[in-house]
């Protein structure tokens, strides 16, 4: 099961069937793709992070003594953004205008937006639920005591 990220569009109602929903999971073609992965979900400033750095590792490997630096950068970089990827897209919806409405775990995003849509027509609000027992652990800091900023990954997030 993932979670996923429910972003309405700016001034839509809620539940809008434009609504764009993020899956916070590994990105199998991020990894394998990292720029192109970028450029296709509108990332323009990490696309062109990802290429430069891309660029630096391809002239890294082209020298002997370099090689293994240059293929861990390399490495490196199609597995941030396979782990962040994702969390980039939702930080870029939410600079945007779009707003976050609603946190969803389901196996995937169909069904995922019929639960959101379901919870829509129970409730007029539509609030990201708060950690409760179920995912108290991922609530907690290192040191045991409570986190109470919300974050996207690396992203922290204002919820409404």
């Amino acid at each position: 099961m993932s979670s996923y990220l429910v972003f309405a569009g700016p001034g839509a109602a809620v539940p809008d069937e434009r609504s764009k929903l993020v899956a916070d999971k590994f990105a199998l073609l991020a990894f394998a793709f990292p720029v192109i992965w970028l450029l296709f979900n509108r990332l323009w400033f990490e696309a062109v992070i990802a290429f430069v750095l891309y660029v630096a590792s391809t002239m890294m490997m082209a020298e002997a003594a370099w090689f293994w630096p240059g293929l861990a950068l390399g490495f490196a970089i199609s597995l941030v953004t396979a782990l962040e990827g994702r969390n980039w897209r939702g930080a870029a919806l939410a600079r945007r205008g779009w707003r976050l409405v609603d946190l969803v775990e389901a196996d995937d995003a169909d069904t995922a937006f019929e639960i959101h849509a379901r919870r829509v027509s129970a409730d007029d609000s539509v609030v990201a639920p708060k950690p409760g027992p179920a995912n108290r652990k991922a609530a907690m800091r290192p040191g045991g005591t409570r986190n109470d900023t919300d974050a996207i990954g690396l992203v922290p997030v204002e919820r409404s």
